[in-house]
């Protein structure tokens, strides 16, 4: 329950993608294929985000780069963007391979935009990222002599599972005009809204005329999560800037996978009836994980964010810690190991605040009771220690 893998729709998976009508073979498969994608899947994925995303005017299949996961599109994008030391806006915490995405070919950084469990007079919601916060941290960045060149947004986010609402994406979308930043809105999780009366503020719901700087606005989508194909690697970028897509299409040739697994995700995304019935069962089955997780947490009386999308919860387990320290959170990862449960701490999102966890429950109903059970265990063990009841 550490690794945001979505098991509770492989066996669907599995059994369309093990369909005769999807495994075939024709000669256009042997052959060297276009490195941005074949246009058939393309086209696919332009139609099911229309549809999907909501957007109010169809997606142009030629502003699409598929590649072999976002791991490569968020790569490909840092490459294509900025120069060495060069950094992105970030907020923390976030899930901590972004760093290494953005950094190992283009040497970029992240400047962290650090948010709180607190909130300040004027915000309404814990870890809130408001337009005051990011200004501040980009201020913090020029007299360190840094050179912001964007943002890294991820909507939903990992690890808070908040989604911005639309003003608050908007505002966002403001600043970075106004400081001629780029955007990466990394939203994988995008299909991952499980809660009652949740909308997404999907940038792919604006119209090109209303988003406030196209040019530099950039987007990317996978089917690791929505659709629990964590390794096949299949993701890609939507991009309204020519210049960047050129380079991503340069780029793609390194990042391309294979024409079989490609008409397969184009089949897949073209069956309507499927769909339909997948993501219906899908956002069932998340309501009824999270609602394992989240009675759990609070018979134990243990905080977390109630948050409505992505495959896990925010928890607060700092009161089980020895001492407000990173080593006191390590020590509490540890005895969770020692009990045969691992959950990402706070350590590597990069948050501020020592104590809270990621619990991933995006697993069997079985693993996830298991889990919580091998959670209160030690957690009771704490407490007992420190001299107090449960």
């Amino acid at each position: 329950m550490g690794t945001s893998e979505n098991y509770l729709m492989q066996n669907e998976i599995i059994a369309k993608l093990s369909d005769p009508k999807l495994v075939q073979y024709d000669h256009t498969m042997l052959t060297y294929n276009d490195p941005t994608g074949h246009p058939a899947l393309r086209a696919a994925i332009a139609e099911f985000l229309t549809e999907r995303g909501n957007a109010p005017q169809p997606l142009d299949p030629n502003k699409i780069t598929v590649m072999n996961g976002v791991t490569s599109c968020i790569d490909a994008l840092a490459f294509s963007i900025g120069d060495p030391q060069d950094a992105f806006l970030c907020p923390t915490p976030y899930y901590g391979f972004i760093l290494r995405d953005v950094s190992m070919r283009s040497q970029m950084q992240l400047f962290h935009v650090h948010l709180s469990s607190k909130p300040r007079p004027g915000e309404s919601e814990p870890f809130q990222l408001t337009v005051e916060r990011l200004e501040e941290a980009l201020q913090q960045a020029k007299d360190q002599g840094i050179n912001i060149r964007g943002l890294f947004l991820m909507n939903p986010h990992n690890p808070l599972g908040d989604v911005y609402k639309p003003k608050q994406l908007h505002d966002i979308l403001l600043f970075c005009k106004k400081h001629q930043l780029h955007v990466v809105l990394d939203e994988i999780y995008l299909m991952s809204i499980f809660g009652e009366g949740a909308q997404h503020s999907s940038i792919l719901r604006y119209k090109t005329e209303d988003i406030p700087d196209p040019m530099r606005t950039h987007f990317t989508w996978g089917f690791s999560k929505d659709f629990a194909m964590s390794g096949v690697r299949a993701a890609m970028i939507y991009t309204w800037n020519p210049s960047i897509y050129k380079a991503l299409a340069e780029l793609a040739v390194f990042h391309m996978f294979t024409a079989s697994i490609q008409h397969q995700l184009k089949c897949l995304l073209q069956d309507q009836d499927f769909l339909n019935s997948y993501f219906l069962t899908y956002h069932q089955r998340l309501r009824e994980s999270h609602k394992i997780v989240t009675d759990k947490l609070k018979e134990l009386g243990i905080p977390y964010l109630h948050r409505p999308a992505g495959l896990f919860v925010w928890t607060d387990l700092s009161k089980y810690l020895s001492s407000t320290t990173a080593e006191a959170e390590q020590e509490l990862s540890e005895k969770l190991a020692q009990n045969k449960m691992f959950i990402a701490p706070s350590a590597g999102f990069f948050g501020t605040e020592v104590g809270w966890f990621r619990i991933v429950f995006s697993r069997e109903r079985d693993v996830i009771r298991v889990g919580m059970e091998r959670i209160a265990k030690v957690c009771q063990e704490i407490q007992k220690s420190q001299g107090h009841a449960i």
